[in-house]
């Protein structure tokens, strides 16, 4: 269809960005006021480094296909704007469109009529998990899937300003045909935050409004059902908006209520693109500004948060709702939850959409990485990072942390478990470096990229994906029948140690008196737990 919508107009093209892990392309629809032909990811690149700063709007579809309202929507959105020439002409005067039709291709081809098991259609549709199994949204930091690595290569080649990514809802049942969520303004930042916050949602609420259109914030409801109100989402970078963030762009959520006939949710998923737009042509330059003011942010930062946590701090809101009750199951002779549709209730109710700063790090001059941690490397090389090689081998003192705990999830998540911290030890050390190692200054457009990565603490950190779970396993070991002797002749020799020794075991009645021994001594081979990416803060 889009192959088809592209051959209709001058103005369109499709190209291919890459491949998905069932092999088959994933493309890009492309709208442009440029008359050129744009027939692949360079040409594209070139098209928007000429435009010095003109505004880009990304779409993206069916990263769940068994949620597929945003493709049907981007179809007709595209046709009825082709049936209107002066429209058209008019918003590409100020933007460049790009759609991703289909991104998870594996899960698509993967149709089947009932996975949704909650959902109103439509009769078909494809399956969340891609070829691999893999949530795509869930995979913008770890990039598992070549799905990741078309988006990014798109993403960076067209450098939107804002993205819309197109879903359908689970959970609680309301009147609301479209539900929203927002790059969570808080964690944004000081540039992005309070222009989400103060300009755009409200703009697009006020026109949802216009165009008869419900629309509410994404319901995640605090209790079991919305009257205690809604928790704003924390959409860390593994998901595509909170991803997208990391690099000035502005990224909505579209939650077409999975309740609400097919076309109804295609409808208002056309209502909310339309309204984007709009907002887009309303707000051009301040948009244009933001977006370079946060970038210009990123390459200054002294400090940058990297975790956040939900505050008490409430916003009121209206809300509507079907009244809730509760009555025995057929099935199970339990309490069932079960919502009445004939009975609405208009309400004022808390919407919990504040988060604070639980971690924020210094940032330093540059990170240092071995060229060992090669899949790290690659994420960072497909994210353009800017980067330089260590020329020759050398030793620099840098800053390092060694992990002193740290836990992992006993079950494997989107195929990988999951790391967090008890706590980090920093230390100055001489480090011996390579020929070819990396070294990343933060003091570029991609700083915020670089800190929610590398840095130990982030959400979404390379560490919490256990990319450098190799890092933390000792290697060398000891015999404790052979390792007696070295030890006696340790606390002979070394009255230091022995006052040390003596110390520690009036401390704790149950320390393992060899291993404190061993990794006193000059045996312990002392890298373990050693967090493989370094710091340079001069």
């Amino acid at each position: 269809m889009f192959h088809d919508l592209a051959g209709m107009h001058e103005n369109a093209s499709l190209i291919q960005i890459g491949f998905s892990d069932v092999g088959r392309p994933i493309h890009a629809f492309v709208l442009t006021e440029n008359r050129q032909e744009i027939k692949s990811l360079s040409d594209l690149r070139s098209l928007r480094d000429g435009e010095d700063g003109k505004l880009g709007l990304l779409i993206n579809n069916a990263i769940h296909p068994g949620e597929p309202c945003g493709v049907d929507a981007s179809i007709e959105w595209v046709r009825q704007l082709f049936k209107n020439p002066i429209e058209l002409a008019s918003m590409l005067q100020k933007m460049d469109v790009a759609i991703i039709p289909m991104y998870n291709v594996g899960g698509a081809l993967n149709r089947n009529c009932c996975t949704r098991t909650n959902q109103d259609g439509p009769e078909s549709y494809g399956f969340r998990g891609n070829a691999r199994n893999l949530d795509l949204n869930r995979d913008f930091i770890k990039m598992d899937s070549q799905n990741a690595q078309a988006f990014t290569a798109l993403f960076h080649a067209f450098r939107p300003q804002v993205f819309i990514d197109t879903h359908t809802t689970n959970g609680a049942d309301y009147p609301y045909a479209m539900t929203l969520i927002s790059t969570q303004p808080d964690k944004a930042g000081p540039v992005l935050g309070p222009f989400i916050r103060q300009v755009m949602e409200p703009f697009l609420f006020r026109e949802m409004s216009k165009r008869e259109v419900l629309m509410a914030p994404y319901v995640y409801s605090k209790g079991e059902t919305p009257d205690d109100g809604i928790l704003g989402f924390l959409e860390t970078p593994r998901y595509s908006t909170g991803y997208t963030a990391l690099f000035g762009c502005i990224g909505f959520t579209a939650e077409a209520h999975m309740l609400k006939p097919f076309p109804v949710r295609v409808s208002a998923t056309i209502a909310l693109i339309e309204s984007v737009v709009k907002c887009m042509e309303e707000n051009e330059e301040a948009i244009i500004q933001v977006h370079q003011t946060e970038q210009n942010r990123a390459r200054t930062m002294g400090t940058a948060p990297v975790r956040w946590e939900l505050s008490e701090k409430t916003t009121p809101l209206a809300f509507s709702g079907y009244k809730a009750r509760r009555e025995i199951s057929v099935v199970t002779g339990d309490l069932r939850l079960k919502y009445n549709r004939d009975s609405i209730w208009n309400d004022t109710i808390p919407f919990y959409n504040h988060y604070e700063i639980s971690k924020e790090s210094d940032v330093p001059r540059a990170f240092i990485i071995s060229q060992a941690w090669k899949e790290a490397i690659e994420r960072l090389q497909w994210n353009e990072v800017e980067m330089h090689r260590i020329p020759q081998d050398t030793t620099l003192n840098l800053r390092v942390a060694y992990v002193e705990g740290f836990s992992s999830s006993p079950r494997p998540y989107e195929g990988h478990h999951m790391n967090s911290f008890d706590s980090l030890r920093w230390e100055i050390e001489p480090i011996r470096l390579y020929a070819g190692d990396y070294i990343i200054e933060t003091g570029q457009k991609h700083c915020r990229y670089l800190m929610e990565t590398l840095d130990p603490w982030a959400h979404d950190s390379f560490f919490t994906w256990n990319f450098f779970d190799s890092a933390m396993q000792q290697k060398e070991h000891y015999s404790a029948y052979v390792f007696e002797e070295t030890a006696a002749e340790l606390l002979r020799n070394d009255a230091k140690l022995k006052l040390e020794f003596d110390a520690a075991r009036a401390a704790d009645p149950n320390l393992p008196e060899l291993n404190w021994l061993y990794k006193a001594s000059k045996h312990f081979e002392g890298t373990v737990n050693r967090y493989p990416v370094y710091q340079s803060l001069d």
